[in-house]
């Protein structure tokens, strides 16, 4: 799992190997919905095959913000705030994911801290680069 998501990619092999504990693998089949906008999401999901589109509705129906690859993750937020979801999440191709909640990082964190810890700051570099990112295209647009 460690060479598929960028989350992962400073993890020791031993820890990606727990990881698979704290967290549960799923599929979807291309054309399935895996997070509604808007609709409560409790699942951050590293994209282990296939891709994913995002999307947020718009006044002329959903306009298309980012397609995932394999090797990426979504729903990051969702660790952290239980909010509605803000976008729509589709498999793009059949896709595998790995997906854990708050309660299992709760959980890493009294058995395995420093995984969790590890994992917990690499989604927190996600975050910030995507909200530079949309800072950057804020201003162009301004």
């Amino acid at each position: 799992m460690a060479s598929l998501s960028p989350l992962l990619s400073n993890f020791p092999p031993e820890d990606v190997a727990q990881l698979s504990i704290f967290g549960e693998a799923r599929h979807y089949v291309a054309g399935e919905v895996i997070i509604e906008e808007n609709e409560a999401n409790k699942y951050l999901y590293l994209v282990l095959k296939g891709s994913v589109e995002v999307t947020k509705k718009g006044d002329h129906g959903p306009r298309l913000i980012a397609e995932i690859p394999q090797t990426g993750s979504i729903g990051e937020m969702s660790i952290f705030d239980p909010g509605p979801s803000s976008a729509t999440v589709k498999a793009l191709t059949d896709v595998e994911v790995w997906r854990a909640t708050q309660e299992n990082l709760e959980r890493m964190h009294e058995v395995r801290p420093k995984v969790a810890y590890r994992l917990v700051t690499r989604i927190c570099e996600v975050l910030a680069k995507r909200l530079r990112q949309l800072n950057q295209k804020y201003v162009d647009m301004v």
